[in-house]
């Protein structure tokens, strides 16, 4: 073997080398973040006892989990924050009334501040730019002569459902965690 043969062969396998060592990583991000499921599963989380909700109060409940952030996940950190709101049903013919509970996205659809809590006038109010909402979720249109409502739509509904927990028989809320674009008339999903 001539020696520029030789040559030519080392420096094409050290190139290959620090190809490799540049693109693995950057192969592994892009397969990694393919593989991400988006299934509900990752999002549902169980709030609250439904026993320790009262009816037509709101109650401001954190959602806990996991967040990633590049190469580090951040465990037990708080994702965003949901309103629940516990109603009694129709019940019919004697039967026993059943709850239904509400969940609703703490954001403000306008720009996204945290919706608070109004008890004086039982409803809820965007203190950044006085987005105000029904406990039904609904925009309150402005009385004539008042600051028109700046949200263009209700605030979001969450999915939620009652579930019984096996071993202590406790009935729970469980709600999908959603974050949605704001500013929008119509509810989308954050990618």
């Amino acid at each position: 073997m001539r020696r520029r043969t030789l040559l030519k062969w080392v420096s094409g396998c050290l190139g290959a080398l620090c190809a490799s060592v540049v693109g693995i990583p950057g192969v592994s991000f892009v397969l990694q973040a393919l593989r991400k499921s988006g299934s509900d599963v990752d999002r549902v989380r169980r709030v609250a006892r439904l026993k320790d909700l009262p009816i037509g109060k709101p109650v401001a409940v954190p959602i806990v989990g996991a967040r990633e952030d590049a190469w580090t996940v951040h465990p037990d950190e708080v994702l965003g924050r949901v309103w629940l709101v516990k109603r009694p049903s129709d019940a019919k013919d004697g039967a026993e009334p059943t709850a239904q509970v509400a969940a609703f996205s703490a954001t403000c659809p306008h720009l996204g501040c945290a919706v608070q809590h109004d008890a004086k006038e039982n409803r809820f109010l965007c203190p950044c730019h006085r987005a105000i909402f029904g406990l039904d979720g609904e925009r309150v249109v402005a009385k004539k002569g008042s600051q028109k409502n700046p949200s263009p739509r209700a605030m979001d509904l969450l999915d939620c459902r009652l579930v019984t927990d096996k071993t202590t028989q406790e009935v729970w809320v469980e709600v999908t965690f959603q974050k949605f674009e704001q500013g929008l008339t119509k509810k989308v999903l954050k990618a």
